[in-house]
């Protein structure tokens, strides 16, 4: 059941007897070495919903350098965000449906 999950899922961490174990029933198997790339999103992802928490109160406070800068971090990281995660996600609604196709 394990093995199942882990081929399902296939987490990055350390997973290492599991992931022998599936490799050897199946050697085609590609375990997930992303864990840099994710750790990355998810530190950038928080600064970002920080900023789009921070930035309304700063608004209503009227403290405009601080606004400012957090504007600017906030363009910055939805840039980043946009190029690094949204665009390498599956987009299985634009595949054509197998009913209409």
């Amino acid at each position: 059941m394990l093995k199942k999950f882990y081929k399902t899922v296939n987490p990055w961490g350390w997973w290492g007897p599991i992931r022998e174990k599936v490799m050897a029933e199946d050697p085609s198997f590609v375990p997930n070495r992303n864990a840099v790339h994710d750790l990355t999103n998810v530190a950038v992802g928080i600064v970002w919903q920080l900023c789009l928490v921070t930035l309304p109160i700063y608004i209503v406070l009227r403290q405009w350098n601080w606004a400012g800068g957090i504007f600017v971090l906030l363009v910055v990281t939805t840039g980043f965000m946009k190029f690094r995660w949204f665009d390498r996600l599956e987009r299985p609604w634009l595949e054509p449906c197998p009913i209409t196709a």
